[in-house]
């Protein structure tokens, strides 16, 4: 019960040991299954629409229900505890079948309430304008065989989510957007790895519960949020998770189908908006599992992300100014051992070639926002580029460096000419605020201490 506590009610203790500058406070025991306690998690999400849905996760016969002063509301089921096939992501060494042990549940937001309670959960709704953006991505601990890849997930300064959250939760942001990448714990913890004794694994519920829902779930139920898909939650991978909690599309949670076309209905995900302001707007891409490999032009595959990106430009023209949110960045450097940029490898890149020539994305598009480098990358252009936003430092282990006078010399696409870089390696996360010029993007690390502060206008960036 003690550890429990920790991860389930944690956030201000995290801060205090954050506070004290307690960098390696001992490791806490492994998280164990769920304990039943009727609702675990709730929380209020951006779905198509646009709109927004209380979501919950419960361990209960049937859903719970929504009330406020006046009235109440029944949560309907999307999906419903029971085992799914094994995906063919992780083939090696060793594979179970995902087992779902949790109902999940969903509402939508009752017109002119101001807040509502589930269980012991206090949702509130969504600002009228969302002015303050907390933004985090790759938050999991990293466990695949196939790289010998063994993160310390018991260790909160080697794998520091929860004290990320707690920080997040002390800045009060009107929105929370994780640019993907929640699971991560894939393969059995070695003998001989203490750092991950006994971590759950695999792509059911426990190892989502281990990797996101727990730390994650005062940030959850602080601020309404909007759930990036990424190459972690492809239907090849944890992709049944994903498709059961936090897709965004609404009624009974849909499947993984694969077809004989190559194409899997539950890896594509229509692109929608979350309004911002009366002026400013997100514009969410399920890239996830497009990769690093692009379709074969002409494919099944190639015509169903082309025709979304067409449907990204209408979305664009709904407001004056647009950040577009995916995954994979194309206009970014991959990290490496002695910090020389590469171009990011992102599939999704000719697809943006070939709608929007040259600048990749429409003109409404200001800013675009990734994760899937763990690395915090800041990149504005002297050309007719968007700025690229890549944060996806919020706790996946990370992987080389950007040497930041290289990457002003280089380019990550040709004839996108870098004009402001700012990189770092630290674990955090960064806040957006709107400002009357547009935004400013403070980064701060696991501890809440700053690293760098930007100021967005349009689509030029300075830091």
């Amino acid at each position: 019960m003690i550890h429990r506590a920790r991860f389930w009610a944690g956030p201000a203790l995290t801060t205090l040991l954050a506070l004290a500058g307690c960098a390696h406070p001992p490791p806490p025991a492994p998280l164990a299954a769920p304990v039943p306690l009727g609702v675990q998690q709730a929380w209020v999400q951006a779905v198509a629409g646009p709109g927004w849905q209380v979501r919950a996760l419960t361990d209960e016969a049937t859903c719970p229900t929504l009330s406020w002063a006046g009235g109440q509301a029944p949560m309907t089921q999307r999906s419903e505890p029971g085992e799914a096939p094994t995906p063919p992501g992780n083939t090696r060494p060793e594979h179970k079948p995902p087992s779902f042990t949790l109902r999940a549940c969903e509402a939508a937001w009752p017109v002119g309430v101001a807040s509502v309670q589930l269980g012991q959960f206090t949702l509130r709704a969504p600002a009228r304008e969302l002015r303050r953006i907390v933004v985090i991505g790759d938050t999991g601990c990293r466990l695949k065989a196939s790289d010998e890849a063994w993160q310390p997930c018991n260790d909160p300064g080697q794998w520091p989510f929860a004290r990320i959250v707690a920080r997040a939760v002390a800045l009060k942001p009107d929105l929370v957007v994780h640019v993907g990448d929640y699971h991560y714990r894939e393969s059995p913890c070695p003998a001989g790895q203490p750092g991950c004794a006994a971590s759950p694994w695999g792509y059911g519920d426990d190892a989502w519960q281990a990797d996101f829902f727990r730390p994650a779930r005062a940030l959850l139920a602080a601020a309404p949020w909007v759930f990036v898909r990424g190459n972690h939650e492809s239907c090849r991978r944890a992709g049944q998770g994903w498709l059961r909690y936090l897709d965004a599309q609404t009624g009974a949670a849909r499947a993984c189908e694969p077809a004989a076309d190559g194409v899997d209905e539950g890896d594509f995900t229509a692109p929608f908006a979350v309004p911002l302001s009366s002026r400013s707007q997100l514009i969410v891409f399920d890239s996830a599992e497009v990769g690093s490999r692009p379709p074969a032009r002409g494919s099944a595959a190639w015509m169903r992300w082309r025709q979304q990106l067409d449907q990204v430009a209408l979305l664009a023209g709904q407001r004056a100014q647009s950040l577009f949110v995916s995954h994979h960045p194309s206009l970014a450097f991959g990290p490496s051992a002695d910090g020389r940029p590469e171009p990011a490898r992102s599939g999704l890149t000719p697809l943006l070639q070939d709608a929007q020539p040259g600048r990749l994305f429409p003109p409404g598009v200001q800013a675009t926002l990734h994760g899937h480098l763990h690395i915090h990358q800041l990149l504005g252009f002297a050309s007719n580029h968007p700025a690229s936003l890549v944060i996806g430092n919020g706790g996946s282990a990370t992987e080389g460096r950007l040497d930041a006078r290289a990457a002003q010399q280089a380019q990550p696409l040709p004839g996108a000419r870098v004009e402001t870089f700012q990189s770092h390696t630290d674990f955090g996360f960064s806040l957006l605020s709107a400002t009357p010029q547009g935004w400013r993007l403070q980064a701060y690390d696991a501890l809440g201490q700053p690293l760098a502060s930007c100021t967005l206008a349009g689509q030029k960036l300075r830091c």
